[in-house]
């Protein structure tokens, strides 16, 4: 860990004694480097941890010269305003809705500035920091945590990440305690808007049934039964021309349209980070390349070792509950590459 705890309480009093953040959130930060955190193994491999806090207006934040004069670095728009200390203690203030209870009417009732999260940035893309991420849902199981999993690339504003899990303390959302998310991979800066992908209700939240509704999933038939994604992905390997998935992805682009991200990822030659949900992360562990081509829907595995036609790939995705589990097929009706002479 790269995090100086004693030094992150010092800056954490900039904020308080300033009425910006609260002892309540304060003490919640400083918990995470306490030996009885649940997620300790997480913090070893930390490179820094962030508090974000919903503003009604970042130009209106005070102190920003006397705070931003104390921080090793600080960035910003007129959006959001970012304090990084050398410590390993980042500071984010931002006006712009955040997480899905925002969304969702009567969801978020809480009087700004609030602390929305804290978070735990594990930047390093390495073997052994994916396996320290992968963990984290166990983690969370034996704390009585609740989780929930973000697949990546996420975007946030003009920013682009790995996959975050997120986690929610035992207490419930009555509690003080806020979420805390864990964030896998380098940050890659755009000058375009790319959109934000929200913090994920806490799945006890009374109101969490409407998320999906309000955050995105909307029903997309006439009677109203089926899910409509945010991210289709086939991952696969194939070092030819012609990927196996071309012809289905068409179809899915053509269905969904800009609104989805549907995309493929060739693990023969992958590019940058690759999104890799825990469940084919642990398939490819156990069982190598057996595991591709596999179809993966908002972070969920839907197939694995094939990859269905365009009528069944829709009914998968649209139709979750009725396939919850992945499904397999034996190895010799598994789509491979080039197996048409189009290609290589």
């Amino acid at each position: 860990m790269s995090i100086h705890p004693p030094t992150v309480e010092q800056d954490l009093r900039h904020f308080t004694d300033r009425g910006l953040l609260t002892d309540r959130d304060a003490a919640q930060v400083l918990e995470m480097f306490d030996d009885t955190f649940p997620f300790t193994e997480a913090m070893d491999w930390a490179e820094s941890v962030h508090v974000h806090v919903t503003v009604d207006d970042v130009e209106a934040v005070p102190d920003q010269e006397t705070i931003g004069g104390l921080a090793a670095e600080a960035t910003g728009n007129e959006a959001e305003r970012k304090f990084a200390f050398a410590s390993g203690l980042n500071v984010v203030f931002a006006d712009l809705p955040t997480a899905q209870d925002e969304l969702i009417p009567g969801a978020e009732v809480r009087p700004k500035p609030y602390v929305d999260h804290l978070g735990v940035d594990l930047r390093e893309d390495s073997d052994i920091t994916r396996s320290v991420f992968e963990r984290i849902p166990e983690a969370a199981r034996r704390g009585l945590w609740r989780h929930v999993f973000q697949d990546g690339p996420i975007r946030c504003c003009h920013v682009e990440m790995g996959p975050k899990h997120w986690v929610y303390p035992p207490e419930g959302v009555a509690g003080g305690r806020r979420p805390i998310e864990f964030a896998f991979g380098e940050l890659t800066a755009s000058e375009e808007f790319l959109g934000c992908d929200y913090r994920p209700i806490d799945p006890a939240h009374p109101l969490a049934g409407q998320a999906a509704e309000t955050c995105g999933y909307t029903a997309d038939t006439e009677d109203g039964t089926a899910v409509r994604p945010a991210k289709v992905h086939v991952f696969e390997e194939c070092s030819c021309n012609t990927a196996p998935s071309r012809a289905l992805l068409g179809v899915l682009q053509d269905r969904y349209g800009d609104d989805v991200d549907v995309r493929s990822f060739d693990l023969a030659q992958p590019e940058g980070l690759v999104p890799l949900p825990p469940e084919l992360f642990r398939e490819l562990q156990s069982g190598g390349f057996g595991a591709l081509p596999a179809l993966v829907v908002d972070g969920k595995v839907r197939t694995l070792g094939w990859l269905p036609d365009p009528t069944e790939a829709v009914r998968l995705i649209e139709s979750p509950e009725a396939e919850a589990a992945p499904r397999r097929r034996p190895a010799a009706d598994a789509t491979s590459c080039c197996t048409d002479g189009s290609c290589c």
